[in-house]
C-alpha cells in the first residue's frame, strides 16, 4: 500500500499577486515552483499544520488571517499518495510589504507572481497542484438565472441576461422549460455573450447533445455540468462522463459525502451549499430559516471542493462567507431584480 502524506497548502495572495516558493532539485517534484506549505503532523488539524508551516517556511504569522478552505486534492504519485488540504489566505498590506522577493527561512527562493501568469501555467508546479489553478479561476460570485416563466418570452430572457451579466461572469443557467426553449435560451445567450462561463444543468445535456453537439463541446471546454441535490444522491457516478467538469448543489451532509465521493473520480469544481438564509426560492425557509452561517462553516470543513454560499445572500455577505470557509456567494437575485 502506498504511503499517504497529508500536506497543508497556503495559497497566499494580496489582490492579484500570489506567493510562490521554488523547490530544490533534490526534493520530490524538484525544480518546480510551489505554494507555501508542508506536511501535517499526526497530532495536528489541517489548519494548525497550515499556520505552523507558513511560519516555519517564510516567517509569516497567519493565525489571525482568514483561511478560506479551497478543497482537498488526492494525487497518486508512483511512490506515494499526496493529500493536499488547500487554503486561500489574503494577506494585509503590511504583511505583503514584509514578504518581498528573496528567500524563505529555509533558504528557498520566494517570489510574487500575477494571477493571470499563474493560471496560464507560466510557473511550472508539482502535478498535484493542477486542480488548484483551476479553482483559482473561479470568481467570488456566481450568478444564477431565473426560469423562463419569470419572463414573457425567450427573447426577453436572453436580452435581460446578455445585458445584465458582468463581463466574464460565471453563470448557472436554469431555463426550467421545454427542451426547445431551453436550447434557444442557452444558445441565444452564449452566442451573444461568449465571455460567460456557463454551468449547464445535467437535465438539459441530452437535448443539447442532440441539437447542438459541437456548440455544447465548445461551451463545456471552460464550462461545467450542474448536478442538483437529488441527482447527486441517486445517480450512478460511473455513468457520468469524465470529459466534463462538474458543479453540484448540496443541502445536507449526506449529499456532501456523495459529492466528496464524486470528486475522487471526476473533476468537481465546486458546490452550492444552501439555503443559508430564508429565500423566496425556498418559501419554507421563511418559517424554518436557512441553515445559517455556523452550519455552513461546519459543512464547509468537510467538503473537498470550493463552497459557494447560496440562499438569501448578497454582496454584503462576502466577508462573512469567507470567514465561514466559503470561496464566494451565488444567487438568483444578485442582478437587478427587475424583469
Amino acid at each position: 500500500m502506498s504511503k499517504v502524506v497529508n500536506v497543508a497548502v497556503a495559497v497566499i495572495h494580496f489582490n492579484n499577486q500570489y506567493l510562490l516558493g521554488f523547490r530544490h532539485a533534490s526534493q520530490h517534484q524538484g525544480n518546480r515552483y510551489e505554494f507555501v506549505g508542508g506536511k501535517i503532523e499526526p497530532d495536528e488539524t489541517p489548519t494548525q499544520g497550515l499556520i505552523r508551516e507558513v511560519h516555519e517556511e517564510i516567517g509569516l504569522d497567519i493565525a489571525q488571517n482568514t483561511a478560506v478552505k479551497m478543497g482537498v486534492i488526492r494525487h497518486d504519485y508512483a511512490d506515494k499518495i499526496v493529500v493536499l488540504h488547500v487554503f486561500k489566505i489574503r494577506v494585509s498590506q503590511a504583511q505583503f510589504d514584509g514578504l518581498q522577493e528573496g528567500k524563505g527561512k529555509e533558504g528557498q527562493a520566494v517570489t510574487w507572481v500575477h494571477q493571470s501568469d499563474l493560471v496560464a501555467n507560466q510557473y511550472p508546479l508539482p502535478d498535484a497542484n493542477a486542480r488548484i489553478l483551476e479553482w483559482l479561476k473561479l470568481p467570488n460570485t456566481i450568478y444564477i438565472t431565473q426560469p423562463l416563466d419569470s419572463f414573457v418570452s425567450v427573447d426577453k430572457w436572453v436580452d435581460f441576461y446578455s445585458q445584465k451579466l458582468p463581463d466574464d461572469a460565471h453563470c448557472y443557467l436554469r431555463p426550467q422549460t421545454s427542451d426547445e426553449n431551453a436550447t434557444a435560451m442557452i444558445d441565444g445567450l452564449l452566442t451573444i455573450r461568449a465571455d460567460i462561463t456557463p454551468i449547464i444543468q445535467y437535465a438539459t445535456l441530452a437535448c443539447l447533445l442532440e441539437r447542438l453537439p459541437e456548440r455544447l463541446d465548445a461551451w463545456l471546454k471552460n464550462g461545467m455540468v450542474h448536478l442538483n441535490h437529488q441527482q447527486l444522491i441517486t445517480l450512478d457516478f460511473s455513468s457520468l462522463s469524465k470529459n466534463y467538469r462538474y458543479f453540484a448543489s448540496c443541502h445536507d451532509q449526506h449529499s456532501l459525502s456523495r459529492l466528496n465521493t464524486l470528486a475522487t473520480s471526476h473533476t468537481v469544481m465546486g458546490c452550492f451549499l444552501s439555503p443559508v438564509k430564508a429565500t423566496p426560492t425556498h418559501p419554507e425557509t421563511f418559517q424554518s430559516g436557512g441553515m445559517g452561517w455556523q452550519t455552513l462553516g461546519e459543512w464547509a470543513k468537510i467538503c473537498d471542493v470550493p463552497v459557494f454560499a447560496l440562499g438569501g445572500v448578497g454582496q454584503a455577505d462576502l466577508a462573512t462567507a469567507y470567514e465561514h470557509g466559503a470561496m464566494g456567494i451565488a444567487g438568483i437575485r444578485l442582478l437587478v431584480d427587475k424583469v
